[in-house]
């Protein structure tokens, strides 16, 4: 086995360095390096899971599979199952931002279509097409795109459209014969019935109308973390009502530990995963959602959105930072929401855009004591990220509770006036805002995000949106913070996760304690008009 493995390895990368010798001296020969690949092919060993999902022949396939599954290898697997079945159809891959197609998807994409014998620039091309030489005897497709920027175009005539759910309306107006989505938990049930499952109206359907592939949609995920993504659960009702349309496949990594490192398991669970994370991701124990919620109307088609400016991204791996974010404002101030501790240092940086009345939570941070990392560090990872805005607008606003007048004890400087400090030696202007007096009540905060968050008070409060995939801890932080009783029965947060060594220190309230301050330092005073007085501390700026 060993020696297999490594003669595939060697295999490959002779491969690839012909394909670069090919390139490089601009051959047209590329049949007969196709033809060397497949007299080097291996034979492909597939575990149970590969094994049964391989042989569906079902119009929807879902995969529920585990981290360390295998859901790389197969998805090369039915990628060559629809491409080599249905030549020259089109075909969508659907993501849930082209930032994660570009930097997560696509990787694996590549890696398990060159585990069955296809190889990049060779068997097909990505965001261009081949070379003039190779046209003529290269497959055409029944539809060819205007654009091949966001397409793969394979050696058949089959492409590939890459379509990003973040981009409003992607996909909607093409013609495809199949569709596969990857990341399906994470995956809008609205967008993909609005946009991409009305486009299986076939391009050739006399020419296809005989393959059971012909028109299906091929889902796979782990296990869903939220409730957003509980719709590919539904369809495990539906395999057993409809077992000939229908196929649901539930497996774990347990699966697939013979092609998985020795301690795979053990690092896992030792890494800073919760435990409910680690049985959801990687041996599919679906977590039980949150009720009595502290953001009860906290709603990930209301609230949450993906905005990436792609014309940063060109390149499968870009690094990431503010130049790439679709929805920073230039010249608008930075206000961030601070939470400070021994365990976890965290904010959230947010924009007020007056003219549209809205506030915007645009991405978060965070740094963990047991990493011996501390709010330099953290302030110093913001700054690395939106330097760039500097050009715009240096202003930030500090927002913080009461604990940031606290001193460290090393300084006379107060947390936030350290903060303060390092950001300002970065090039920023930096206005310390804290919360007077005693903390405010979280009844008042309680009922000040649910003004915002209805939006049935839109003449007097801000609409409020959350970036889901920038700021995805503080999303997950607020979605699962409880609220409970007092023994006077006024409303508080339940604080009990920054207590548990079962939920990671990212995932407990204080992220969501961080986003409190300035949302509730910059509105809690318009509480008033809508006869809730509180009477209760407001920001004091130094």
């Amino acid at each position: 086995m060993k020696r297999s493995e490594e003669k595939k390895r060697n295999d490959a990368e002779l491969i690839r360095g012909a394909i670069e010798r090919l390139q490089a001296n601009a051959s047209s020969d590329y049949e007969s390096l196709i033809r060397e690949v497949e007299d080097r092919r291996h034979v492909l060993q597939l575990n149970l899971p590969q094994l049964v999902a391989s042989r569906s022949l079902s119009r929807i396939l879902v995969m529920e599979w585990a981290r360390g599954t295998g859901k790389t290898t197969f998805l090369g697997l039915r990628l060559k199952q629809l491409i080599e079945s249905m030549p020259r159809s089109t075909g969508l891959f659907i993501g849930p931002t082209y930032k994660l197609i570009l930097t997560r998807i696509l990787p694996s994409l590549i890696q398990g279509l060159e585990l069955v014998g296809l190889y990049e620039n060779l068997h097909y091309f990505i965001g261009q097409q081949p070379p003039r030489s190779w046209r003529s005897s290269w497959g055409r497709p029944n539809q060819p795109p205007r654009d091949y920027g966001r397409c793969i175009i394979f050696w058949n005539g089959t492409i590939i459209h890459l379509v990003s759910q973040d981009v409003p309306g992607d996909g909607r107006g093409l013609n495809s014969d199949w569709i596969v989505g990857d990341e399906a938990a994470l995956l809008s049930k609205d967008k993909m019935e609005q946009n991409t499952d009305p486009t299986l109206r076939g391009t050739n359907t006399d020419l296809y109308k005989s393959e059971p592939l012909f028109g299906s949609k091929t889902y796979m995920s782990s296990t869903p973390l939220t409730q957003e993504g509980s719709w590919m659960l539904e369809f495990e009702e539906k395999a057993i009502s409809k077992p000939s349309e229908v196929n649901f496949i539930s497996a774990d990594c347990r699966e697939n530990l013979h092609n998985l490192r020795p301690g795979y398991l053990k690092d896992a669970r030792l890494s800073s995963l919760a435990t409910w994370v680690f049985l959801a991701e990687y041996f599919n124990v679906r977590p039980k959602m949150i009720k009595d919620g502290f953001y009860p109307l906290l709603d990930a088609q209301a609230h949450g959105y993906d905005a990436y400016d792609y014309n940063h991204y060109q390149k499968v791996g870009q690094a990431s930072d503010c130049r790439g974010d679709g929805d920073l404002v230039k010249g608008q101030p930075i206000i961030l929401g601070v939470d400070w501790g021994a365990s976890i240092n965290c904010l959230t940086a947010n924009q007020h855009l007056r003219s549209l009345n809205e506030y915007r939570t645009l991405k978060d941070f965070y740094v963990l004591g047991a990493d011996q990392k501390t709010q330099d560090d953290m302030f110093s990872k913001f700054h690395e990220y939106y330097k760039y805005h500097q050009s715009s607008c240096k202003d930030i606003s500090l927002y913080c509770d009461a604990s940031g007048t606290h001193k460290t004890g090393i300084t006379k400087l107060t947390r936030a006036q350290l903060a303060q400090r390092q950001l300002t030696d970065l090039g920023w202007n930096v206005q310390i805002r804290t919360l007077t007096g005693s903390n405010p009540l979280h009844e008042a905060k309680y009922l000040l995000w649910n003004m915002l968050l209805s939006g049935q008070h839109a003449d007097t409060f801000p609409s409020y949106r959350i970036n889901r995939s920038n700021a995805r801890d503080t999303w997950v932080s607020m979605r699962y913070a409880r609220a409970k009783k007092s023994r006077t029965g006024s409303i508080q947060k339940d604080k009990s996760s920054e207590r548990s060594n079962s939920i990671p220190r990212q995932h407990a309230t204080d992220l969501s304690d961080a986003n409190d301050s300035p949302l509730y330092g910059l509105f809690s005073h318009l509480l008033r008009y809508v006869g809730a007085s509180v009477g209760l501390p407001g920001a004091h700026a130094s």
